[in-house]
This record gives C-alpha cells, sequence and structure tokens, in this order.
C-alpha cells in the first residue's frame, strides 16, 4: 500500500499540495477510503479521509502501524562527483537506512556541491521522499549543508574512512575497534580518492580507515557498500 507524507496530530492528519494531489487526483482515493501517512520521524498511522479540496486533505487517524527501526544510526559523509550522482546516493542511501547525509569538499573535489545549494534542497527532500515511500519506511532521512572534510573530521564522532589502499581492516573489525556505537559515520571519497594528507587528518582526528572490499568501487557504489555493511 503507498504511504502518504502527512502533518499528523493528535488524531487527525493534513496532507498538502503535492501528497494532497497524489491521493486525490492521481490515485482517486475519495472521502472515506482508508490510506496509509507517515511523518518521516518515525510515526506511521492508517488513516480516513475525512475532507478533500483541491490541494489540501483531512482526516482521522485509526491505528498506528508497526514500525521497524534500525539499530544504528549512520550518517553518511561523502564527496559527491556529479548532480546525478549525488542524487543517485540520496535515493538509494535513504532505501538502506541512512539517517543523515553530509555532503562533503574535499582536495579532489570534481563537483562544486555548494553552487546554489540553498535551490536545490526541496528536490533533495523530494528525492528522499520518494525513496521512503518506495521501501515503506516512514523515517526521513535529513541532508545537512555541505562542509568542507577538514572540518568535519574534527567533530569527534565515532567514524570510518573508506580507503581504497587499506587492505586488512574491514568495515566490521573498525565498528568493532568502535565498541558498536549507536552513531556512526562512514565518509567515502570523490572518485580520485582521499589524499595521503587527508588520512592522516582522518586518522589524527580518531577515524579509522577501512576497507570495502577487494576491488576499487565507483564513489556511488562504495556508499552503497558502505552502509550495507554497516547493516
Amino acid at each position: 500500500m503507498v504511504q502518504y507524507f502527512a502533518d499528523i496530530k493528535e488524531s487527525e492528519f493534513f496532507l498538502n499540495e503535492t501528497e494532497a494531489h497524489h491521493a486525490a487526483v492521481v490515485a482517486r482515493h475519495k472521502e472515506g477510503d482508508i490510506i496509509r501517512v507517515f511523518d518521516g520521524t518515525g510515526k506511521q498511522y492508517m488513516g480516513r479521509m475525512e475532507k478533500i479540496q483541491k490541494k489540501f486533505v483531512r482526516g482521522s487517524l485509526l491505528n498506528p502501524c508497526e514500525v521497524r527501526k534500525l539499530s544504528l544510526n549512520i550518517t553518511l559523509c561523502f564527496v559527491p562527483n556529479s548532480r546525478t550522482g549525488l542524487e543517485e546516493v540520496l535515493d538509494k542511501g535513504t532505501q538502506l537506512g541512512v539517517s543523515t547525509f553530509l555532503p562533503l569538499v574535499s582536495a579532489r573535489s570534481e563537483y562544486d556541491v555548494l553552487k546554489k545549494w540553498d535551490g536545490k534542497t526541496d528536490r533533495y527532500h523530494q528525492i528522499m521522499l520518494s525513496a521512503c515511500k518506495q521501501c515503506d519506511t516512514p523515517f526521513l532521512p535529513s541532508i545537512l549543508p555541505p562542509l568542507a572534510f577538514k572540518d568535519a573530521v574534527t567533530q569527534q564522532i565515532p567514524s570510518l574512512l573508506a580507503y581504497e589502499a587499506e587492505h586488512t581492516h574491514t568495515v566490521a573489525w573498525g565498528m568493532e575497534q568502535l565498541s558498536y556505537p549507536k552513531s556512526v559515520r562512514i565518509y567515502i571519497g570523490p572518485a580520485g580518492g582521499w589524499t595521503a594528507e587527508e588520512v592522516a587528518l582522518a586518522q589524527k582526528n580518531h577515524i579509522i580507515p577501512v576497507t570495502l572490499g577487494v576491488n576499487i568501487l565507483r564513489a556511488e557504489t562504495a556508499c552503497i557498500a558502505a552502509v550495507a555493511k554497516l547493516l
């Protein structure tokens, strides 16, 4: 069953603009129909549509749905190589269960992720929202403003760094070294990889380099592989 992103109150839900249009016009739901709604924070309910207007739907909440929550809070810190690459990571990462996305600017960045950033956030939100609907999760990730790698690594958060020159230490080993934290960051570099200086800076800040496997992966693939290994 399709789920709709809603503003959920104590006993009611509200669909606005795009979601209302999707439910009433595209899916052709009528007043009295039962639909599933979620608010992005983990709340997911069955609800009855009570009032349908052109760009607005009001309904009453029925029973809450059973929600499965991931045991690990993952922040994916990655260096986008292109607009399409960034959007691919948001889509696939959301489906896998990433909690937060943090785009990075590194020494070998090829894509200017900062350019017109504020004008793109609505599109990124919609990509993640669509992915939530695709995989039936009520948890909508957040995406943080881009940050320089050198600033991100100093924030003293349990972290792993995917590094192609590391051949021994796995993601599982790295999590063991971090004593299996409830929240973790995983750093994925650009197409050209991390510089030696960046790896040294990461290690200085207690970030553990790990391998994602024998093959050198495309950056977007590395993001997906890293999250899958963490889960």
